[in-house]
């Protein structure tokens, strides 16, 4: 017996055999789905064999007015699904604001397991899954994206982003700049016909995607690797190590290596790495 409740319902992100009986189960019974385009789920319901069901579209820009309709639904005995158009809802995806207002209004919220695309790709990565660290899609303006990647350099755990087909080189040749000896993982398509994941250091990887920009096609899931210590003080001058090091004291770390870059033509990215080693002694 399923009872009355807004239930959050994964679907497929590529292949239609993904999906869990139980979200069938819930779709089936639903009174109403709430679903992020409903042209879009119609394709899936009919798939499914879902007939007629009521449905509403429920996205970044009406989910304050959905409320209220899914609210008096639940609350005459209906039952709901939250869908989006792949994967689980929330999850940079439409949905937060709903379910925290229903959630105030004593709503029962039941979330079912399923698809998601970044724990597919993390588990694909063969990088350490113990801890990490999801952060949605990637800024589209380059200065924000140069300062969100500057932001995870010494970070001690995989980074995941969604990344589109049009940025992905750019994003690429950005980390490769910041540390071009960091691993990532980049999953292509994940559980559909064409899927791919490339598993290598991100120098490696510019040059393959270059030379076929025309043909880069599909959803990005980009895994950024830990950040992996290294001692690069034998490539470094005693002058620039001694200037960074009286510095450091003072400065930011980034200020400093800026600095000592601009005056003695070191690379900002050997001497960052060194000024972590310091950091590290002390």
């Amino acid at each position: 017996m399923i009872e009355s409740a807004l239930y959050i319902v994964p679907t497929p992100i590529g292949n239609l055999s993904d999906i869990t009986f139980r979200a069938v189960e819930v779709l089936k019974a639903a009174t109403l789905i709430a679903a992020e385009d409903t042209r879009h789920s119609r394709i899936l319901l009919d798939k499914l064999g879902i007939g007629s069901v009521k449905m509403i579209s429920c996205n970044d820009h009406n989910e304050a007015e959905r409320t209220e309709i899914i609210a008096k639904e639940t609350e005459s005995g209906g039952i709901v699904a939250l869908i989006s158009d792949a994967g689980t809802p929330m999850i940079s995806d439409p949905g937060y604001k709903l379910v925290s207002s229903l959630v105030e209004r004593g709503v029962k919220v039941f979330p079912l397991p399923g698809p998601c695309a970044a724990i597919t790709a993390l588990c694909a990565s063969a990088m350490p899954t113990d801890r990490f660290f999801f952060s949605g899609f990637l800024p589209v303006k380059d200065k924000e994206l140069t300062d969100k990647l500057e932001s995870i350099r010494t970070a001690p755990y995989p980074v995941v982003f969604y990344e589109s087909p049009r940025r992905i080189i750019n994003t690429l040749n950005k980390i490769a700049l910041m540390d071009a000896d960091r691993k990532v993982a980049l999953c292509r398509e994940m559980t559909k016909t064409f899927e791919t994941i490339y598993r290598m250091k991100v120098s490696d990887l510019i040059e393959p995607f270059k030379a076929h920009e025309d043909e880069i096609r599909g959803e990005f899931v980009l895994i950024v690797g830990p950040y992996e210590a290294k001692d690069n003080s034998d490539e470094i001058s005693a002058k620039a190590k001694a200037a960074l090091e009286k510095m450091i004291s003072s400065l930011k770390v980034k200020e400093a290596c800026q600095i000592v870059s601009d005056l003695t033509g070191e690379s900002k990215n050997r001497l960052y790495d060194y000024a972590l080693t310091l950091k590290d002694r002390s």
